[in-house]
């Protein structure tokens, strides 16, 4: 009999040690295993404004992944010295995670990078709180302050800025609101601008460009490359400095750069006689619009889907679990983002980029 127990206790022991090996659940879900983490983010911002608001995301972002029963190393940060630094880690997976303007996301969505959100911004409304139309009239945006309005939106227009307290944009300024604007008039100013990815820095004032003044240097499409005097690769802060202080005649950019901060803080540095003379009050009685470009949509949190990248763990199902991350952002979580403006984010459709992927075939 005990004999035959023995055998018994034997046998089981056989058995379970046979069941607990081989293709058995392990301690561990290798699959979940993110190992370090690399967030990019395209400089159309300074870097150090950007790194200095984002500086928490590195623990909310692991504890969020954690939570969803991920294992995170640690996260990294880092802010492309141009946008297409950014866009090039992400498709050799050494950025896993990118916050993508427009134009990269569709210029390197083709090659394993993948829309995990659409950023959401306030509206840009008049002084009565009520959101411009969807149109390219400029007049609309010099009869009011301009203001963030409480409805998120998905995409904006970008805009043509200049100052009418200097000779060159009171004239393009002028010859705007008489219907005579030519394209010598553009080309004799000069213009500052963004990188070349850059959508509302560069890519839809082209667009406008060239719905306006097209046959300008011959039949063909006429974009900010044909203007003779552009000083390029510019920041958002840096173009209105220079627009203020009369170093830029015309300069492009999202709308509306006027409600920023620092375009009040350079007006009121340049123009401190003007404004205690009472003959100025605000920046908008200098900075004016003379040019709406088409529809831009706002920028994206992408994600890379090379075999580097999230430790060669990218899974449809982190990208469900990233965008149930993103889309709940508190308020609070949501000043990481701060420098970009935006106020929440949804997802959304690879081909509500489609739009901008015209214009960026214009470009290649």
């Amino acid at each position: 009999m005990k004999k035959f127990l023995v055998a018994m206790l034997t046998l089981l022991l056989v058995s379970v040690t046979a069941c607990s090996s081989g293709t058995g659940t392990t301690s561990g879900d290798s699959s979940k295993n993110l190992g370090s983490l690399t967030v990019g983010f395209v400089p159309s911002k300074e870097a150090d404004v950007i790194l200095e608001a984002a500086e928490p995301m590195k623990e909310w972002l692991k504890t969020k992944l954690e939570e969803k029963g991920y294992t995170v190393d640690e996260v990294n940060l880092t802010v492309g010295t141009d946008f297409t630094v950014v866009g090039e880690g992400m498709i050799s997976g050494s950025i896993d995670i990118g916050f993508l303007n427009t134009n990269t996301y569709t210029q390197y969505q083709p090659n394993g990078v993948e829309l995990v959100v659409e950023a959401l911004r306030n509206g840009v409304a008049d002084d009565q709180g009520n959101i411009f139309p969807d149109n390219q009239d400029y007049k609309q945006y010099n009869c009011a302050f301009t203001q963030d309005a409480t409805e998120k939106v998905s995409g904006y227009p970008g805009l043509i800025y200049v100052n009418i307290d200097t000779e060159k944009g009171a004239d393009l300024y002028a010859k705007v609101e008489a219907g005579t604007l030519t394209w010598d008039d553009i080309n004799s100013a000069t213009w500052h601008t963004s990188s070349v990815t850059s959508a509302s820095g560069y890519i839809y004032p082209s667009l406008w460009i060239d719905n306006q003044f097209g046959s300008g240097v011959g039949n063909k499409i006429t974009t900010i490359a044909d203007l003779s005097n552009v000083v390029s690769d510019q920041s958002y802060a840096n173009m209105m400095t220079a627009l203020i202080t009369g170093q830029a005649d015309v300069i492009v950019g999202y709308s509306d750069i006027r409600k920023d901060e620092a375009s009040t803080t350079d007006f009121e540095a340049a123009y401190k006689e003007e404004i205690a003379a009472g003959k100025y009050k605000t920046v908008w009685d200098i900075i004016k619009i003379i040019g709406v470009s088409p529809y831009i949509m706002n920028d994206t949190v992408s994600m890379s889907s090379n075999e580097n990248a999230f430790n060669g763990n990218y899974s449809e199902q982190l990208k469900a679990d990233l965008q149930d991350i993103f889309v709940n952002m508190t308020e609070e979580e949501l000043a990481m983002v701060k420098p970009y403006s935006h106020a929440g984010y949804q997802v959304g459709s690879d081909s509500d980029y489609d739009a901008a992927r015209k214009a960026s075939e214009i470009f290649k």
